[in-house]
């Protein structure tokens, strides 16, 4: 997700409910299925553009506060608008039925002032200063092991599930078998560019190669596969250049 394309401002926006919750395992959170890790923050009182589109099937974004319920569909660029007038952490959903994680994906929308809004993307940006400058660094096997390890539970644990095992045959698993202990270049690939046909997504616009190196490393390191090898950002950020 971009919050401002003109800023450069790029996030992940992940359900935030932990897994417990919704196996029933613990008891549920006041927003149960409705919290995310990054909101979209946007200012009030001045009109904001939506540019609303998908990378994989089509989704529908729906904020009922705003009036705003736009289809989101590879390819295409639809486009919304709203003026907020309060601040405040405004609620939606997709309303798509898009496949098996579609009771799985809240949008949380943070309307606050001006100041508090360059505040915010004063800190994105810097954010991705310092991925930037981390890319070209050699990373040690325990870096990228304990960032593999939150990038997996952020973006991969809703369908190969927090123990690696996956849900076949959609889900193949990740344990002991397949591209997880196969090589690694086409390991990365299949992150990078996804694979056509499944419900495997590219995931090269939605992490940056130090995150893809991680959960690439993490991968081939977790769960007893203890294959012994790493990826280093920087070869994740090659791969990518050449490719664009």
């Amino acid at each position: 997700m971009s919050d401002d394309p003109t800023q450069e401002v790029k996030f992940i926006s992940s359900l935030l409910t932990p897994p417990d919750e919704y196996y029933n395992r613990s008891p549920k959170g006041e927003h149960y299925l409705e919290e995310v890790d990054e909101a979209v923050v946007i200012p009030v009182g001045k009109k904001i553009r939506f540019l609303i589109t998908a990378n994989d099937v089509i989704h529908s974004w729906w904020v009922p506060d705003f009036a705003v319920k736009k289809d989101a569909i590879p390819g295409f660029v639809h486009e919304a608008w709203a003026v907020v007038e309060e601040p405040g952490i405004y609620r939606g959903k997709c309303t798509e039925l898009c496949g098996k994680d579609h009771g799985f994906m809240p949008i949380v929308v943070k309307a606050v002032e001006q100041a508090e809004y360059e505040t915010w993307l004063a800190m994105k940006q810097q954010e991705a200063l310092q991925v930037y400058e981390t890319v070209g660094k050699t990373w040690s096997m325990a870096e990228l092991m304990e960032t593999g390890e939150q990038v997996y539970a952020q973006a991969c644990q809703s369908c190969h599930q927090p123990n690696g095992q996956g849900i076949p045959p959609a889900f193949p698993s990740l344990v002991g078998q397949g591209l997880a202990i196969g090589p690694i270049d086409a390991h990365i690939d299949i992150v990078v560019n996804g694979k056509p046909g499944s419900a495997m997504q590219a995931f090269a616009a939605q992490l940056n190669p130090a995150e893809i190196a991680a959960v690439v490393t993490y991968e081939r390191n977790a769960w007893g596969n203890n294959v012994g090898d790493l990826v280093q950002p920087r070869a994740v950020n090659a791969l990518i250049s050449s490719e664009e």
